[in-house]
């Protein structure tokens, strides 16, 4: 008979094929699986046991196996993973990010002090092993500075007076100090190292002894240049401590004389210096003058010029000359200008008079005849000042 859709019409396409129990169609020919008992399936061909055929009056089929569906299974995968092996493995590695972060932490917290040793380099994880102590120890102070200085980049806003910010900045001694600064008291401290009479010791302003008082308006560390230069010569000069740069800027203070762009005034200089039992003079600047008055029992403050010396104006202490007629300085607020010998003609370009400090009765002082020979060499410098 004719291939019939369920409206018993033929199918479109379809015919009969007489003697042939085969069912042809327009797309191809397709084989009938015939009802003896075989069925086709993924694995090839095969014959169904009659035991397992199922139905009523024994028509042929095959056999339907009871196969349970799993409706939660792709919710339960991402991107073809078990969706509980990615939450494990996502939670192994944050784990394994913060054991690193501490072990980290730690190392650098145990080794961030001075990094010397015996063996060089081991002293700090953040340095090679291998270098010279001396060279390894320089890079760990460097990097421990630039940690700190990383620190007061980050609390900047607690620092009243951007100076300091600037000190930090520009002389990287003072890193430590403007670090310390904002928890630090502002109080002074004594000075107890060592002085020997005669060698006048190297004071900076942002010592934090003294650095942290006001001063001027200011912290004593950005404006304590002359109370700071006048205690090294008081200290060289008489091998006392009992003068440091705070008491000095208390005594101006009370003065009425920490004014000027130097924050101190040459009045207060001479006047402190006698109350101090100092014989202070002052000659006009010129390399002659300064030459002549440079000795081993004197000092000499200049009150140097802005843009001079520094970029801003301050008090120095020249303390010795050398063999080949240069000048050692001794600046509280440059390690830079302390560093290097100078010509007395460059000394004396900075300033218009510098001041020699002595102690009265001394051996090396012989005021008569150097006032006489100041007149004379005072007397040149209008010519020989430049």
């Amino acid at each position: 008979m004719s291939y019939q859709d369920q409206g018993r019409r033929p199918r479109s396409g379809s015919s009969r094929t007489a003697g042939s129990s085969s069912r042809q169609y327009t797309g191809g020919a397709r084989a009938r699986v015939p009802s003896s008992g075989v069925y086709h399936g993924p694995t090839g061909t095969r014959t169904r046991p009659k035991s397992s055929l199922r139905g009523s009056g024994g028509r042929g089929g095959y056999p339907l196996r009871s196969r349970s569906i799993n409706f939660q299974g792709n919710r339960n995968r991402i991107l073809g993973l078990d969706r509980r092996l990615v939450i494990l493995g996502a939670l192994a590695i944050v784990l394994l990010v913060l054991v690193i972060v501490g072990v980290s932490t730690c190392v650098r917290s145990c080794s961030g002090g001075d990094g010397s040793g015996t063996q060089t380099g081991q002293g700090d994880v953040r340095v090679a092993a291998g270098l010279p102590e001396e060279l390894a120890t320089a890079f760990t102070d460097e990097l421990n500075r630039s940690d700190k200085l990383a620190s007061i980049a980050a609390n900047a806003d607690k620092y009243g007076d951007q100076g300091l910010l600037e000190l930090a900045l520009s002389v990287p001694e003072a890193i430590d100090f403007v670090a310390a600064y904002p928890t630090t008291e502002k109080t002074a401290q004594p000075y107890e190292d060592a002085v020997t009479k005669g060698t006048a010791p190297q004071l900076w302003c942002w010592d934090a002894r003294w650095g942290n008082v006001d001063y001027a308006g200011r912290a004593l560390a950005l404006t304590g240049s002359g109370p700071t230069a006048l205690s090294m010569a008081y200290m060289g000069l008489t091998g006392a401590t009992d003068q440091t740069p705070a008491d000095i800027a208390q005594a101006a203070t009370e003065a009425q004389a920490a004014t000027g762009d130097s924050a101190m005034t040459a009045e207060f200089l001479v006047s402190e210096s006698e109350k101090l039992g100092l014989r202070c003079e002052s000659f006009a600047s010129n390399a002659d003058n300064l030459a002549q008055m440079l000795d081993s029992g004197t000092y000499v403050l200049m009150e140097t010029k802005a843009g001079s010396l520094t970029s801003a104006a301050h008090w120095i202490l020249v303390t010795t000359e050398n063999e080949d007629g240069s000048m050692q300085v001794s600046d509280p607020t440059s390690p830079a200008v302390s560093a290097h010998p100078w010509a007395p003609a460059t000394l004396a370009s900075t300033c218009t008079d510098f001041y020699v400090l002595s102690v009265p009765g001394s051996d090396d002082d012989s005021a008569d005849g150097t006032d006489d020979g100041a007149s004379d060499s005072t007397s040149e410098s209008d010519t020989s000042y430049e």
